[in-house]
């Protein structure tokens, strides 16, 4: 069954797609800027990752081990920071609403548009009745604490992983084992989706005609509108003919009633191997990008480890957008962790392929404009030495600015910790726009 979709919100699919993308090298470099940092300007003495950044990147929070970023962190455990690019605040978020430290740690967070409400999954308990692992939704105005990983009926689970949240910020899709719904007995990790408002929980991963799903679900991510969950799956019958027996891409209505594969090539020719753990969604599902080794897919690279493919479902087209500007440069890396701007137009991702021909090739952040099909290299060093690695970006929804974790020591001047930061930077093939009043 197609799941209906509203149409793109920028005319990036028309502009690109029907042939394969062909790539021109943007030279243009945007600074780069050292996001794990105190208030005061204080790197972290330990390892920083998981990136999630606002509409307009003012607000990024990370996890982090370090006890130099905020006054008075003790607990020895990785926390969630909320960093105010605009005022250079960062503050500690993964406590009790009395301020007290967790005794655990915490892990992967999501936000909304203007970061007014950010999702984060802990071990800590950080509210009385806490479960061994709960995702906890931080009201930022207010300092309020709940726990969302509930059942319709309010009761809590128990295990909560890789929160995703909409950007409105009413919705919030989470991995679990737990039986939230009662009709739940597959004994599989499962994605789920909480409306915040209504405070409805529905399963999402429901096998054809509603069957229990025989295999895990995991690393949800929903769409911009909140309307759509894109999700990895061990599970074969989510859809009819998924024959290949190994880790798929799929995308559901949040309710589970209707479900798509999408690391398919066009006429839904499998992959003949397995694609990766993350997706992108854009706002309404309208593009979605993916990442597999198949061969069976289009372009794929020979001594590639992944190619990654941008997948547009209404016109089954799947085309590969991780290739070299210049063909005579090798495909041999991974190009992995997508992720879409809300529009589409701009798709960011990791690799470890020879995609520019320059002299730092190891690893890298690259975006592709998917509408003039310019590429560039957002992790641009400020000085020689190692390049280091870049892993995880995330985009931000209106496209103007990039995060990511790299272990790179030259990517800004004085970074002398030798540990994995999260790094910001403008989109360097964004327009650049002055003046914005689009959060607060």
């Amino acid at each position: 069954m197609s799941i209906r979709r509203s149409s793109p919100l920028h005319s990036a699919s028309r502009a690109t797609f029907g042939v394969a993308l062909a790539l021109a090298l943007c030279g243009t470099a945007a600074a780069v800027e050292l996001v794990s940092v105190s208030s005061a300007g204080a790197q972290g003495n330990q390892q920083s990752r998981y990136p999630a950044i606002s509409a307009n990147g003012r607000f990024v929070s990370f996890q982090s081990d370090a006890s130099t970023l905020v006054a008075n962190d003790t607990n020895g455990w990785a926390d969630i920071f909320l960093r105010d690019r605009w005022t250079g605040e960062t503050i500690r978020i993964s406590v009790t609403p009395q301020g007290a430290e967790g005794a655990s740690f915490s892990d992967i967070s999501a936000m909304s548009f203007d970061a007014g409400r950010i999702v984060f999954a802990s071990y800590a308990a950080l509210l009385p009745g806490a479960p061994y692992q709960g995702c906890y939704l931080y009201e930022r105005r207010s300092g309020a604490l709940s726990l969302v990983n509930r059942a319709s009926d309010g009761s809590l689970g128990t295990t909560c992983t890789s929160p995703s949240m909409d950007l409105l910020g009413s919705r919030v899709a989470f991995g679990t084992g737990d039986r939230l719904d009662p009709t739940d007995d597959n004994g599989r990790g499962d994605i789920y989706v909480r409306q915040l408002d209504t405070g409805i929980t529905t399963r999402a991963t429901r096998g054809l005609g509603g069957a229990q799903t025989d295999g895990g679900s995991y690393t949800p991510r929903l769409s911009g509108d909140g309307s759509l969950v894109l999700y990895a799956s061990e599970a074969t019958n989510l859809v009819a003919n998924d024959g290949n027996g190994t880790r798929d891409i799929f995308v559901s209505l949040i309710d589970g009633s209707q479900t798509e594969r999408i690391s398919v090539g066009p006429g839904g020719v499998e992959a003949n191997a397995i694609s990766g753990e993350v997706g992108a969604i854009n706002w309404d599902g309208s593009l979605l990008a993916f990442s597999s080794n198949a061969d069976s897919l289009p372009d794929p690279g020979e001594f590639s480890e992944s190619t990654l493919y941008l997948r547009v479902p209404g016109t089954d087209q799947t085309v590969a957008v991780s290739l070299p500007t210049d063909p005579s440069l090798a495909r041999e890396g991974f190009n992995d962790e997508p992720d879409l701007s809300a529009t589409g137009q701009y798709l960011v991702f990791a690799s470890t392929d020879d995609l520019l021909l320059d002299e730092d090739t190891s690893s890298g952040i690259y975006v592709i404009d998917l509408v003039t099909a310019q590429i560039a290299r957002v992790s641009q060093r400020v000085s020689d030495g190692g390049s280091g690695n870049h892993i995880q970006p995330r985009i931000s929804a209106d496209g103007t600015g990039i995060v990511w974790v790299s272990t790179a020591t030259n990517l800004v001047t004085n970074d002398t910790n030798g540990y994995w930061d999260v790094f910001y930077a403008r989109n360097p093939l964004h327009p650049q726009v002055f003046g914005s009043d689009f959060e607060d």
